[in-house]
């Protein structure tokens, strides 16, 4: 009998150690000045609808966001940094803006919230703004609310040793706006976009 308690609490110890030793090896997403994202977004408002693929690549505080439409079609690109942001139409006309919400409202019509994304893409909240935060039973964000947006993390997935989101959903009055992350880049060697 004491050889088997003395079996049962090395076991304990051991599998305490290997779960200590996994928090210490996971990192936040926070920890990635640099990263790049591709994938699929769908935005509905009312009864209006649009999905489109998307690649996003930060580069500390500048950014290129890639949006394509099936086909090609009705696509945008966006550049960004602490000086603006440039957004070049599908017919190649472009536009200069300081806020790239605003921008991107008045050149598509669509409302997306690309300033607060840049961080709820990678479950975080924006620092220093009000917000309402749950999180799931790995400490991972599964609900925030901020600016206005209710987002709800559906699936996560782990690269570079960091959860980042792979599923989430952003909804705000009657806009929603779904997206699914089929692949992520985190650290100094992204790619840049062609």
């Amino acid at each position: 009998m004491k050889h088997f308690a003395g079996l049962l609490l090395t076991s304990l110890l051991l599998s305490g150690c290997a779960a200590t030793t996994h928090l210490k090896t996971t990192r936040s997403a926070a920890d990635f000045s640099d990263w790049q994202l591709n994938g699929r977004i769908a935005l509905t408002h009312g009864d209006e609808g649009w999905h489109a693929s998307l690649l996003w690549l930060q580069q500390a505080d500048a950014y290129q966001l890639k949006v394509s439409g099936p086909l090609g079609q009705g696509g945008f690109q966006l550049a960004g940094d602490e000086h603006g942001v440039v957004l070049v139409d599908a017919e190649g006309n472009s536009s200069f803006a300081y806020d790239s919400d605003a921008l991107l409202l008045q050149a598509t019509g669509w409302q997306l919230p690309v300033s607060g994304m840049h961080y709820w893409v990678r479950g975080l909240s924006v620092p220093d703004l009000e917000a309402i935060r749950e999180y799931d039973e790995s400490g991972r964000l599964s609900h925030l609310e901020q600016s206005g947006w209710s987002i709800d993390y559906q699936r996560y997935q782990v690269v570079a040793g960091a959860d980042v989101p792979s599923k989430m959903q952003l909804v705000r009055d009657d806009i929603a706006v779904r997206l699914v992350i089929n692949q992520w880049q985190l650290g100094p060697s992204v790619d840049t976009p062609p």
